[in-house]
């Protein structure tokens, strides 16, 4: 019978690293916990930091070091994170 004991594994993703102002930053382990944090700013459309504080929540900084930086890099960090945990989840890494 075949078995997977994820515990064992001691990298199940490669971590995501996005580069803001010449800064990179390191997104750390992504729960259900954080993601719920994330998507609760997410529904918040009358706060416009609310894009900013999720990728502060995301890769561990202050919301002083990002909210300086053109929103549209903002948007695009947030893209690839989303898209980068989605896809690692859709996929079984060999």
């Amino acid at each position: 019978m075949p078995k997977f004991n994820v515990d064992e594994q001691s990298q199940l993703a490669e971590p995501i690293e996005v580069v803001l102002e010449g800064k990179t930053y390191v997104a750390g382990k992504i729960t259900t916990d954080l993601m719920n944090k994330v998507t609760a700013l997410a529904k918040d459309k009358e706060d416009i930091d609310a894009p900013i504080k999720q990728l502060a929540l995301l890769l561990n900084a202050d919301f002083a070091e990002l909210k300086d930086i053109d929103i549209r890099k903002i948007g695009k960090a947030l893209e690839f994170i989303t898209k980068t945990v989605t896809e690692s989840m859709e996929k079984p890494k060999n």
